[in-house]
């Protein structure tokens, strides 16, 4: 997956938006009173006359500007508060002691390609498929390929278990859809083992329009390119098809 510098839904980065939104209420408040400070004393008094009605006079030019101060306290408080971040993928889901990832030889209409069925295409593809295991279905429509499925775990891969455990999951999502070039990136139910899945398109091939649907959790990514489905909401329930009947879990 291409890693972006700023992950802008991780926790350390809203509490560095926290922090901002504070740092910059105190600093708005702070104006505010050093700004008035001559309004709220008012012109000099010249006598004792003036000195007494002028006293009155500056209590409520400040108990105004002392409002003010506690609105703009409270609007930067709860601006600051309601910053909330995600936790790493890592920790995000809970941890699956016992795994097995094995794709299934049919999930619905695909059929899974072996031997020299698949070599040939493994050959034709080769170094396109990013980190993982992957493997080749025959699909419904008049294509050789009906799907692509890849999947990745913490146990094969350490730059994943690394990336894990900086990044959030929808960090993780916007980098793989953003490294796809993918377009109108929906997300839909994750299904039982929970984490994230969406979808989206591809650039068009061949008159076609592929569908990629990617899914992450605390150990496991996945993704699934599909050639003949045509919808985002009907792919979803296919990649979440083959996301379940390819990892097994205790």
């Amino acid at each position: 997956m291409i890693t972006l510098s700023i992950d802008p839904s991780s926790q350390a980065y809203a509490d560095g938006q926290m922090m901002g939104a504070l740092l910059v209420t105190a600093v708005v408040m702070a104006v505010i009173w050093f700004a008035t400070r001559s309004w709220r004393r008012g012109p000099v008094p010249r006598s004792a006359v003036e000195a007494e009605r002028a006293v009155p006079t500056a209590l409520r030019r400040r108990n105004i500007v002392v409002g003010v101060l506690l609105a703009v306290a409270v609007a930067g408080g709860v601006r600051a508060f309601s910053y909330e971040g995600q936790p790493p993928s890592a920790v995000a889901t809970p941890a699956v002691p016992e795994r097995t990832i094995d794709a299934a030889s049919n999930v619905g209409a695909y059929r899974l390609l072996t031997g020299a069925e698949a070599a040939k295409f493994e050959e034709m593809t080769a170094g396109r498929h990013g980190s993982g295991k992957h493997w080749f279905y025959e699909g419904p429509g008049e294509g050789p390929i009906g799907a692509i499925l890849r999947i990745d775990t913490v146990e094969w891969d350490t730059e994943l278990a690394e990336e894990k455990n900086s990044d959030t999951m929808s960090q993780e999502m916007r980098n793989y859809f953003g490294g796809a070039k993918a377009t109108d990136v929906t997300a839909f139910e994750a299904g039982p083992w929970g984490g994230q899945l969406s979808c989206g398109f591809l650039t068009p091939q061949g008159g076609g329009h592929p569908i990629v649907c990617a899914w992450t959790d605390s150990g496991t990514t996945g993704s699934v390119v599909l050639m003949d489905e045509k919808s985002l909401p009907a792919a979803s329930k296919i990649a979440l098809q083959f996301r379940t009947a390819s990892e097994k879990r205790a």
